[in-house]
């Protein structure tokens, strides 16, 4: 579930990077040419990631690798979330960090909850 929902956010940043921005980012920057760039780029990442937990689960291998690089990289969105390097308003900063934390714990706990 992690590995899927990862892969299909990240592809909806792929294909459609200003309407998904705009759930964080109600503003006109959303549509710019440097944050839809930068979108591709979070979601070619995040399409990596998910495609990679779910290959290993498919494959009845371990994801523990694929899911530490997840949590890592979703750990440094957290670190620009709480340094202000998004504009976001309150309210979101403030639901992405707190969604951001629990999806970081939940990777960890998948990640070493699995048999060597």
């Amino acid at each position: 579930m992690v590995g899927g929902g990862r892969f299909v956010f990240g592809v909806g940043f792929l294909l459609a990077p200003s309407p998904m921005l705009r759930i964080w980012w109600p503003h006109d920057g959303a549509s710019g040419p440097i944050a839809t760039g930068l979108a591709r780029g979070l979601g070619a990442r995040d399409a990596v990631l998910g495609q990679g937990i779910l290959a290993a689960v498919l494959r009845r291998e371990s994801s523990r690798g694929w899911l530490l690089a997840a949590a890592g990289a979703d750990a440094a969105d957290l670190v620009l979330t709480l340094t202000n390097a998004y504009p976001f308003g309150r309210r979101t900063r403030l639901l992405t960090l707190a969604g951001g934390a629990l999806y970081v714990m939940l990777q960890l706990y998948l990640a070493f909850d699995q048999e060597d």
